[in-house]
């Protein structure tokens, strides 16, 4: 199909709270290869499905992809990558973007295919249709229309996403790694190593690392870290202490919890306390 759309794009937000409120889409050109994003990082959801040109993506480890249309790219939240554009002026993308509560709600459903941020989508001219018409409405409607503009959207998304899930849901990996986050995700006070993990699943710890991270979009050991701090935030906004969340969160003293929660939360405990 013949595509002549130029950028088009809307911005919105539910709320104030940028990262978990906002809505977008749009169609985005990129004639220029100075419009490629290295090392590019958003602590909210984006997908977007490339409907001409070509390019490559780079994931965190730097693994190399190549893009072309029909391929859609998941920007996940937190997750360092980079989207190179090939420049010949033939570039297009429709983008859909939403807030980071949104994502860790389909995320918790195993809705989103995150193991996979690049791959083959189908879609055809009525999906155009939606895309314009999604675009359009966005533009148009009363901030409290939103919330309902922004299911829409996900069911949006998910029509390109779904059969990329299903395929995966016959994964023969799928279940030894379910395992696997379900033994680092317990006993969060418990020194549990990757490679103890691996043991008991009866892999290599390579092969394990390797297939974990095809799963999950992440490392054994990050995804542990992960654990650890949903466990802190949780303890911390109940009122307990820093010190005995450190201790019941598996950390030796309060420093390098506090270090730890830093690093992955973006802010230190006593702070997340106050402002939330």
């Amino acid at each position: 199909m013949k595509l002549e759309m130029k950028k088009d794009v809307i911005y919105r937000c539910i709320g104030t709270d940028f990262t978990n409120g906002i809505l977008a889409c749009g169609f985005m050109t990129k004639p220029h290869k100075e419009q490629s994003q290295y090392n590019f990082q958003i602590d909210y959801y984006s997908c977007f499905l490339l409907l001409s040109g070509t390019g490559y993506y780079y994931t965190q480890e730097d693994e190399k992809h190549s893009i072309h249309a029909g391929d859609y790219v998941q920007r996940l939240p937190g997750v360092c990558h980079s989207t190179e554009i090939v420049p010949d002026g033939s570039w297009l993308e429709f983008f859909i973007s939403f807030g980071r509560t949104t994502y860790d709600y389909l995320c918790s459903l195993n809705l989103l295919p995150i193991e996979h941020p690049v791959g083959k989508s189908n879609y055809d001219e009525s999906i155009l249709q939606r895309f314009s018409r999604l675009l359009t409405q966005l533009k148009d409607a009363e901030d409290a229309a939103l919330p309902l503009l922004s299911l829409q959207a996900q069911e949006l998304l998910l029509t390109l996403l779904l059969p990329i899930q299903r395929t995966l849901e016959n994964d023969p990996m799928r279940d030894l790694m379910e395992e696997a986050c379900r033994i680092l995700s317990s006993k969060i006070s418990a020194a549990i190593l990757p490679e103890d993990v691996a043991a008991q699943l009866n892999m290599s710890y390579e092969n394990f690392r390797k297939q974990f991270h095809r799963f999950t979009g992440t490392s054994p050991a990050k995804y542990r870290i992960d654990q650890r701090m949903k466990h802190a935030k949780l303890m911390l906004l109940s009122g307990i202490s820093i010190k005995e969340t450190a201790m019941l969160t598996g950390y030796g003293d309060t420093y390098s919890f506090t270090k730890q929660f830093t690093n992955s939360v973006g802010m230190s405990p006593g702070r997340y306390r106050k402002e939330n």
